[in-house]
């Protein structure tokens, strides 16, 4: 399966992610006008790719980190142009204000390397996009 082959349905998508289908419609729902960053419309139906999923998941976690729902959409799409490394670290400031920084990928090897002068968010991108993409490949092979 491609990373931005959008052939997921919704339900598929809910169960990938890791989220209850009512949780995904609204997520889908908040975010109207930035639709195209995280699923396709085809005729009634919504598709969604494995990137389109991993975008979705990361974002969830960074809003139940305190981001807006557009920055944290914004910033998992970001992020994702192309699988991360499964040991990859998403670490983002806790509070944006100037000069705090972007979020940046790391390794989780260099995570004992960071200086925390600040509180920072780690989220672990790359096991979250890899388990996503070993259970749609999973579900592939067995069909």
């Amino acid at each position: 399966m491609a990373w931005t082959s959008r052939d997921i349905t919704v339900a598929e998508a809910a169960r990938y992610a890791g989220l209850p289908r009512a949780s995904l419609d609204v997520i889908v729902s908040r975010a109207k006008d930035c639709e195209v960053l995280f699923s396709e419309k085809r005729r009634h139906r919504r598709w969604f790719s494995q990137r389109d999923i991993c975008v979705l998941r990361i974002a969830f976690e960074l809003e139940r980190a305190g981001r807006s729902w557009l920055m944290a959409l914004a910033t998992a799409y970001d992020h994702l142009e192309h699988p991360p490394d499964p040991e990859a670290l998403l670490v983002a400031p806790a509070v944006i204000r100037r000069g705090c920084g972007r979020p940046r990928i790391i390794s989780d090897r260099d995570a004992g390397r960071l200086l925390f002068d600040v509180s920072k968010i780690v989220i672990p991108i790359g096991r979250i996009c890899h388990d996503i993409i070993q259970k749609t490949e999973a579900d592939l092979v067995a069909v």
